[in-house]
């Protein structure tokens, strides 16, 4: 209830104040796990992201946000849950996993933080070794717009038109049942970034 409020409410305020415009929403599987993996150039992104789509969305938090129990309380009932960014988290990746095995959307930045240029930056593995842990599909969306909202260290947000564009779903079964190793990792990540980056170039 308190996601669907909530959700409601930004809808309405993202569609006036920043006419919020999804493309491809038909893209996104409407039933089983799956990563949305969109470029970062905004801290808004997950919150825009989740008004854009109908279906309930997880993300990961810095675990800095849930050092306040109010804050901890409003990001949890959002389906948030904390990550230490510091380090390889192995609790936040488990929880990530089990989110995507019991069917849920989660968005996952292959880029690992907040562009500071609101250009697409270097990609980490990440988000390609969760998907093929978790054996999902990865949706590659294009977020256009958030930076002219609130770029990094920004305190309020401007009105501006945000754009969020849904790829089709990349699905990597060839890789489910092999040998970890990173050499899959960076073909797979290599893949995601590949669609991101024809997603922001396409009109």
């Amino acid at each position: 209830m308190f996601y669907s409020v909530i959700h409601l409410i930004l809808r309405f305020i993202s569609l006036v104040y920043i006419r919020l415009q999804p493309i491809g929403i038909e893209n996104i599987p409407k039933q089983g796990g799956v990563i949305l993996a969109p470029n970062h150039p905004s801290d808004l992104d997950s919150f825009i992201l989740g008004v854009a789509i109908t279906r309930h969305l997880h993300t990961m938090g810095k675990e800095e946000l849930f050092k306040r129990r109010l804050t901890e309380f409003i990001f949890r009932k959002l389906n948030a849950f904390p990550v230490k960014r510091a380090q390889i988290d192995r609790e936040a990746i488990r929880s990530a996993i089990g989110i995507l095995k019991n069917g849920h959307v989660i968005d996952m930045y292959p880029e690992g933080t907040v562009s500071k240029d609101g250009f697409l930056q270097e990609s980490k593995l990440g988000t390609a070794f969760i998907a093929l842990q978790a054996k999902v599909p990865v949706v590659p969306t294009a977020i256009i717009g958030t930076f002219n909202v609130m770029s990094k260290g920004q305190r309020f947000p401007r009105p501006h038109k945000v754009v969020i564009k849904f790829g089709r779903p990349l699905y990597f079964d060839e890789y489910y049942d092999k040998p970890y190793k990173k050499e899959i990792l960076h073909i797979v990540t290599m893949q995601i970034m590949s669609e991101i980056k024809i997603l922001l170039s396409s009109d």
